[in-house]
């Protein structure tokens, strides 16, 4: 069932498992880059000033292929290197004034964790961080439309063995 949230003039459609229909664009491919304690790789993104998932754009060289791009864009972006990329499924992401697109969302095994290097897009180093799973839903704040992605990224995890703990946001008072 897809779940759905509206921010500002956006509207995000949640749909797990499902391909995005023929013809709808995929503009973003994003990766839960999970180490064996169950953290996950987040990046600090200047642009939005926020935590964000690393991931980016596919581009012709990757042929289509969703973990080709996740793969790239991790190297590129926080310098890291994945094993088993897993499609979770997508997020429909439509507004008033464009043709709805596709933002899809992917689970890895962080195998190496790199040294720093600029991001060829835009020559910036981005801040990275090692987050427990619940912390890390916390600081993207993606709001009730990613409470199903955030269970099947840690379902994903747990399947793998990893201690993810909780899918729910941590409070801290």
């Amino acid at each position: 069932m897809p779940t759905t949230n509206s921010r500002s003039e956006l509207s995000y459609t949640w749909y797990e498992a499902h391909e995005p229909p023929a013809g709808m664009p995929v503009k973003q491919v994003y990766g839960y880059l999970f180490d064996e304690l169950g953290r996950v790789v987040l990046l600090y993104d200047l642009d939005l000033g926020a935590w964000n998932l690393p991931g980016g754009s596919p581009e012709e060289d990757d042929g289509g292929d969703r973990a080709i791009t996740l793969a790239r864009e991790v190297e590129e972006e926080v310098q890291v290197s994945i094993t088993n990329p897993t499609y979770l499924g997508y997020q429909m992401v439509d507004s008033a004034d464009r043709a709805p697109y596709a933002q899809v969302r992917m689970a890895a095994r962080l195998e190496r964790l790199g040294p720093r290097t600029p991001d060829p897009d835009g020559g910036r180093v981005h801040a990275r961080r090692l987050y427990p799973f619940p912390e890390a839903v916390e600081l993207l704040g993606w709001g009730p439309s990613a409470e199903r992605q955030f269970a099947c990224a840690a379902a994903t995890a747990r399947g793998w063995g990893l201690p993810v703990g909780s899918a729910q946001p941590i409070h801290i008072s």
